[in-house]
């Protein structure tokens, strides 16, 4: 049987879950089951119903799951139908593992979404130092909505670009220079 199944728009609206049990299928078949719910709902440009969000949830406790994988998909969708009982999941998600490729599409589905706007800024300034320097940084960018040229408020901080990026490159290379003595007379 093909995981990739489609939801028709009388499906989603009456809040009917697609007549497939999925329980039993491997988590490679969910989460071809997810992308294709993802998929359809991007194609149409709507999310599914809430009513049939909270279907899904009641018969195959994807909301549950100990799968990564599983879970991400499902929050995603959870998130974009503003299904609000899905934030304290998506919160310890998030805050569980670090993982960039579920962390940085979580964070943005939360801030684009009524509900999870402030959530999302909120959940990150508590958490910010258990994510790696590099996803910690990016979804601060994904957060930070008054970017400009010159300057820009970075949760409420005043952060100006450099004017002279000749010094600061000049700085980085002159301690590398330094360093690489210090290391070098050790040896010695």
């Amino acid at each position: 049987a093909n995981a990739s199944v489609s939801v028709d728009d009388g499906e989603t609206a009456k809040g009917v879950l697609p007549k497939h049990d999925i329980s039993g299928w491997s988590t490679g078949r969910k989460t071809c089951f997810l992308d294709s719910l993802i998929g359809t709902c991007t194609e149409r440009k709507r999310p599914l119903s809430l009513s049939t969000v909270a279907n899904m949830k009641e018969m195959y406790r994807m909301h549950e799951s100990q799968n990564s994988e599983v879970l991400f998909r499902f929050c995603m969708i959870a998130v974009e139908a503003g299904d609000e009982s899905i934030l304290p999941v998506v919160v310890k998600f998030i805050t569980s593992q670090g993982r960039m490729k579920f962390v940085r599409p979580l964070y943005r589905a939360l801030f684009h979404s009524e509900m999870g706007r402030d959530i999302a800024v909120s959940t990150f300034l508590e958490n910010k130092d258990f994510y790696h320097p590099i996803a910690a940084k990016m979804v601060a960018s994904d957060l930070d909505t008054t970017k400009s040229e010159e300057k820009r408020t970075l949760f409420g901080c005043l952060v100006s670009k450099p004017k002279e990026p000749f010094v600061i490159g000049g700085i980085v290379a002159l301690s590398a220079a330094i360093g690489i003595a210090l290391l070098r007379g050790k040896r010695h």
